[in-house]
């Protein structure tokens, strides 16, 4: 990570989250709640991004990630262990929630330096779907897993030896439209979140002729930009019930539930900081160039 505000942001927000929770617990998604594999991977993300990944509290987080691996080779969000206080008060059995996870094995395969790494990316060749993609558990939109899971495959390949990465690529911009949009089913209008996921995917497969979709995804991503920086929430994140172990086979999805009614419900990112980190990381991954050149494109079509 270069040196620069990000960096000391990102330099804060590590001070931050060592001190967060018990050293064992890991990290959640809110301090009322118990740690899972899949938060914990993010923030070990970003303590290697800033070669913090032998400070103690990080080497706490890749032990806490390492013991959700199931016996399939794959990470689980939860283990009862941790969990079960929480959980239990909800429903008696979470057997679903214990089992491996498609998104949160392709999170956590990213940590290069994470004792079980070899293990997730052997699993990640065995869940490939035949179209290229990867499938999710919390997530509606497959283009986040295809992204990360390319990534993860392709981080110590060399540029010719990557097929898995070709694959993804190949379905990520079959994704992307014509405006550079990716439509899901929850954002027909255009998802800033799934076309940022799907842009990844696409670069992780350095296909010479995936050179304009890659501009016409930017393009997007630039002018859908809200004035004050951030980008409109897109990133709606599902919550299948404890026993659901395929939650793409449900029919029907509450939107927006809180609490016990959360379960069978799709959540929305309304403050908008899931959507803008993932646009802003996408857009890292592009060449400086091709992003100020399309910057410079969107500005003279839409002055001020």
């Amino acid at each position: 990570m270069s040196q620069g505000p990000g960096r000391s942001a990102a330099e804060s927000a590590w001070e931050l989250l060592r001190q967060a929770r018990g050293p064992s617990d890991g990290w959640g998604y809110g301090p009322q709640v118990p740690g899972d594999a899949d938060i914990t991977s993010w923030v070990l993300r970003l303590a290697e991004a800033l070669g913090a990944e032998d400070d103690p509290r990080a080497e706490e987080g890749y032990r806490f990630v390492a013991a959700h691996l199931q016996e399939d080779g794959g990470i689980s969000s939860y283990l009862p262990q941790f969990a079960a206080p929480f959980l239990d008060r909800v429903a008696p059995r979470w057997d679903a929630w214990y089992a491996s996870h498609a998104c949160v094995t392709t999170a956590a395969a990213g940590l290069r330096h994470l004792p079980v790494h070899e293990r997730l990316l052997a699993r990640l060749r065995e869940i490939r779907r035949p179209d290229g993609s990867w499938p999710a558990y919390w997530w509606p939109d497959r283009e986040y897993p295809t992204a990360l899971a390319a990534e993860a495959l392709t981080a110590d390949s060399p540029a010719g030896d990557r097929p898995e990465a070709r694959a993804a690529a190949r379905w990520a911009a079959a994704r992307i439209g014509a405006d550079g949009a990716v439509r899901t089913e929850w954002e027909p209008e255009g998802s800033a979140f799934a076309t940022a996921f799907a842009l990844r995917a696409v670069l992780a497969g350095e296909r010479p002729e995936d050179r304009d979709t890659v501009r016409r995804a930017v393009s997007y991503l630039v002018d859908s930009q809200e004035q004050e920086g951030s980008w409109r929430p897109s990133a709606w994140c599902r919550v299948p019930g404890p026993m659901e172990f395929d939650p793409d086979a449900r029919a029907h999805w509450k939107r927006g539930q809180r609490g016990k009614a959360a379960l069978g419900s799709v959540v929305l990112d309304m403050k908008a900081l899931y959507t803008t980190a993932s646009v802003v990381a996408a857009l890292a991954r592009t060449s400086t160039v091709t992003v100020t050149s399309v910057a410079a494109e969107s500005s003279r079509a839409h002055p001020a």
